[in-house]
Parts: structure tokens; sequence; C-alpha cells
């Protein structure tokens, strides 16, 4: 199995993360490297 990764290094709303899970973006973490600042990373399986 291949996967394919996506970084967002800015606040996601409840909607954003919905509309990612939605296009089957898992979120595996959550990471706060600065007061403020959310870096979110999500994982799908790649496509052909």
């Amino acid at each position: 199995m291949r996967w394919e990764y996506l970084v967002v290094e800015r606040t996601l709303e409840s909607g954003d993360l919905a509309k990612l899970g939605a296009e089957e973006w898992e979120l595996v973490a959550v990471v706060s490297p600065a007061h403020f600042v959310l870096h979110y990373f999500f994982k799908r399986e790649a496509r052909a």
C-alpha cells in the first residue's frame, strides 16, 4: 500500500476538517511548534 501526505500549517475549523475527511484524508497528528500555530499532518492511500 502506498500513501500520500498533506501538511497544513494554519488553524483549521471543523468545516475544513470535514472537507478533508470527505476527500479521504486521515488526520494522524497535530503539532504546535509555537504558540497559536498548529501543524496538521494527514495521510491517505495514494491514488493511481
